[in-house]
């Protein structure tokens, strides 16, 4: 009769698995200060391998210069994108006063079409809207401070940027060293350079489509006659970067600024009309051709993702969580135990219920 002790039975296994995850997302959600600009210097240098090494490949550019060049670049990147942002958010915060003028007599016209009706509802003084307008500045100004903040994880950034790209030929090695053969050593790198491609294609894929998608939406904005084009023509595109909840949140940011900013709700449903359209262009049309099926995730595998990361990193963990649900598919393909767990991960193939041509032909045989 065979014994079954508490360390292989399932219940152990099961309780143990439930401990480790307990412990390693407490641990991302202690240290995240540390794992979230690690982790973002990690993907973009992910994704720059490959162009990095043929760069210096054929211009002869030594790995020292190359590595510093392309973190300048990528400072130079985000921090005219601050600036962007902070300029515009600070003229529209000057512009304030008059807003809260466009909104109470919105307000009022409102109240008044509502009366026609037959719908009595109490006036609303308009010191109230002034204030009230004034109390909530205070929220835009703190997230304007905290650009400081951001601006010292953009540094850190750099710095681990830097080196990542500078010593990326020691995982290699280090890959080398640990395979106890030429052909697990080739596996090895099959392996590495798959997930490269998977991060690769997913940055350069949403790099694009953001962009073509915010210059749809300028023009779009422009047309309408909307104030601050430009500005939430790249909010908006910027905000679909979180998948599910970026879309919505911006078409209620434009929908709302654009009745206090316009009389009349012609140029809100238009915008709103602009946003759909211009979205569904950029999933169905140029989303499939830039990006393709690489990183191949079914939708709940992808909101999963999206949730877990808003709940454990916040935003970046909303954007960072979905590459790494990808790499997680890859490394699990390569092991014979975990391979069926891909499935979980996968858009499954129309035919993939079907019987196989082996288990016809053994059926035919018996």
């Amino acid at each position: 009769m065979q014994t079954i002790t508490i360390t292989n039975s399932k219940l152990f296994s099961v309780a143990a698995v439930f401990v480790i995850a307990v412990i390693a997302i407490t641990f991302l959600i202690i240290a995240k200060a540390f794992l979230i600009p690690l982790a973002w210097s990690l993907v973009i240098a992910l994704a720059s391998f490959q162009m990095l090494t043929r760069i210096e490949r054929k211009f002869h550019i030594k790995r020292l210069f190359s590595s510093l060049l392309y973190v300048a670049f990528v400072f130079l990147v985000i921090i005219l994108l601050f600036y962007f942002f902070y300029r515009e958010i600070a003229s529209i915060i000057q512009g304030i006063p008059s807003l809260s003028d466009n909104l109470a007599l919105t307000i009022h016209n409102i109240t008044n079409e509502l009366e026609g009706y037959g719908l009595h509802i109490p006036m609303i003084d308009q010191t109230m809207i002034h204030s009230w307008i004034a109390d909530h500045t205070d929220l835009i100004t703190k997230a304007l401070a905290s650009f400081g903040k951001s601006i010292g994880n953009v540094f850190l950034i750099g710095v681990y940027l830097f080196f990542i790209l500078y010593y990326r030929d020691n995982y290699l090695y280090f890959m080398k060293l640990r395979e106890k053969s030429d052909d697990d050593f080739a596996l090895a790198k099959k392996r590495s350079k798959e997930t490269i491609d998977i991060i690769t294609n997913f940055l350069y894929g949403l790099f694009v489509t953001t962009l073509i998608l915010a210059v749809m939406l300028y023009i779009v904005f422009l047309l309408i006659g909307l104030k601050y084009a430009l500005f939430f023509a790249f909010l908006v595109a910027m905000l679909t970067l979180l998948p599910y909840i970026g879309s919505p949140l911006g078409m209620a940011i434009v929908f709302i600024f654009a009745s206090i900013s316009h009389d009349g709700l012609i140029v809100p449903l238009l915008a709103l009309v602009g946003i759909i359209i211009s979205n569904a262009i950029k999933g169905n049309v140029i989303k499939p051709i830039v990006i393709g099926n690489k990183i191949n995730l079914n939708a709940f595998m992808i909101f999963l993702s999206v949730i877990t990361g808003g709940l454990i990193w916040g935003v970046s963990g909303m954007i960072l969580f979905m590459p790494f649900a990808g790499i997680a598919k890859v490394l699990l393909e390569y092991n014979e135990s975990t391979r069926p767990l891909t499935a979980l991960f996968t858009i499954l193939p129309k035919n993939a219920l079907k019987p196989s041509v082996h288990s016809k032909n053994d059926g035919t045989q018996e």
